[in-house]
């Protein structure tokens, strides 16, 4: 572990451990012969390393340009989506509270309905009863309909001839006879 410690600069090496162990070289080595010189082979960049920065600026540069400009573009579609959904939202807003309302309009009118169903039902039990109660009396009475016909007819003939009795009583020809019909039926 210090090993690795002290290679990596974690660790501070102790001075002999900057001591390198001598490499061995052949008297003549084969790039010792010559000069260098900028060849353009087919693996090299010509004009050396100079042009390679600037091949790799002129890359660095337009892939800096094409990210600020898709940056641009991200950002325009970001704030046009927020704003999208913000109408969107605030419409769904809108209509959830108008359904909500209209619920509440709804469960109220229901409520209000089925409280005059009660009512109505209600209604309409003590009114079968009543019928009920009224059948023994109007149906099964002790008369039938042409019994109770006759006797009203026969009753309102009796009322016609009081009511000409009465009319007559106060003529003056009539009026003693109607005193004197009068006295005899209280003696009686």
């Amino acid at each position: 572990m210090e090993a690795f410690y002290k290679e990596s600069g974690a660790i501070k090496k102790e001075a002999w451990e900057f001591i390198q162990a001598p490499v061995g070289l052949p008297k003549n080595p084969a790039t010792w012969d010559s000069e260098y010189t900028e060849v353009a082979a087919p693996n090299k960049q010509p004009g050396g390393i100079i042009s390679v920065l600037e091949t790799v600026l002129a890359d660095f540069s337009k892939m800096e340009a094409e990210t600020k400009s898709q940056d641009a573009v991200d950002q325009k579609e970001f704030e046009d989506a927020i704003k999208a959904n913000s109408i969107e939202k605030a419409r769904r807003t809108q209509e959830s509270n108008m359904k909500s309302a209209e619920k509440e309009r709804r469960v109220a009118k229901i409520a209000s309905l089925e409280s005059t169903k009660k009512d109505t039902s209600s209604e309409l039990e003590k009114t079968e009863q009543y019928l009920v109660d009224l059948k023994p009396a109007c149906v099964n009475g002790d008369s039938s309909y042409d019994d109770r016909k006759a006797a009203r007819a026969k009753e309102i003939k009796a009322l016609g001839n009081a009511q000409g009795i009465l009319a007559d009583a106060f003529k003056e020809d009539k009026k003693a006879k109607f005193l004197q019909a009068h006295s005899v039926s209280r003696h009686q």
